[in-house]
């Protein structure tokens, strides 16, 4: 079995100083790539290339939206349930965040498994290769998805709003990817952006909606108002050093 390794301190202190931090509202930043696993062949899995979530799912929304056609679905029931799903898509998106990637640590196992799940890129947020979710992940979420929605809508009424969900999942990973590794020109990418590295940078307990800042406005988790430091061109550019201290 493959066993988690460190890359500067030993793993399990590292899931500790970031399970505690994320409590005190507090991180600890850190350049390069930790390293997850003894085992390269599972490391390798650990890093995905950002095009990974559009090339793997954007030919399923596709045939979601053809199936649903295909199987007599008016094209305004089309629409509506397709905007329903991604609708869906963005609560799930807040509240996996919320309450998953930041689950409360009450010991060591939730400790490790914190650190496994979201510590890391909390920890090590420069680090580019981690930015979307691995296939592993994505393709598990995609199946469960599907049994619920044919389990409640059965085989016919499931594909739109199917279709809009798995199209929320990528916008949701492809605008990770975008606030962390680009710097936005249009005023709404630049939104996006900020708030996602206060969420990084200054307050972790707030800010949960990467793609869908609407939702910490219904569920009062703005936080205070803040920005990232001005004339930053990028993580890699050290005005967001000076926000990590």
């Amino acid at each position: 079995m493959s066993q988690a390794v460190p890359h500067e301190v030993p793993l399990a202190s590292q899931g500790a100083d970031a399970a505690q931090a994320s409590l005190a509202g507090k991180s600890h930043f850190h350049k390069g790539s930790a390293r997850m696993f003894r085992s390269g062949f599972l490391e390798w899995f650990s890093h995905v290339h950002p095009a990974t979530p559009a090339v793997l799912f954007l030919p399923l929304v596709a045939f979601s939206v053809w199936q649903a056609a295909a199987r007599g679905m008016a094209p305004l029931a089309l629409c509506g349930l397709f905007f329903a799903g991604y609708a869906l898509w963005t609560l799930f998106e807040y509240w996996f965040h919320r309450l998953f990637f930041h689950l409360e640590v009450r010991g060591a196992v939730t400790e490790r498994i914190y650190f496994f799940l979201h510590g890391v890129h909390h920890d090590y947020p420069w680090d580019r290769s981690r930015l979307v979710m691995p296939p592993g992940v994505s393709v598990s979420l995609a199946v469960i998805f599907f049994a619920l929605f044919r389990a409640a809508l059965g085989p016919n009424a499931m594909w739109a709003p199917y279709g809009g969900l798995v199209l929320g999942y990528v916008i949701y990973d492809s605008v990770h990817w975008y606030t962390h590794a680009a710097k936005p020109r249009h005023w709404y990418g630049k939104l996006l952006r900020r708030e996602h590295l206060v969420h990084h940078f200054k307050e972790p307990t707030s800010r949960f909606g990467v793609s869908c800042p609407w939702w910490d406005h219904v569920f009062r988790t703005t936080g205070a108002p803040a920005d990232v430091p001005a004339g930053a061109p990028s993580l890699s550019g050290s005005a967001l050093e000076d926000a990590a201290r």
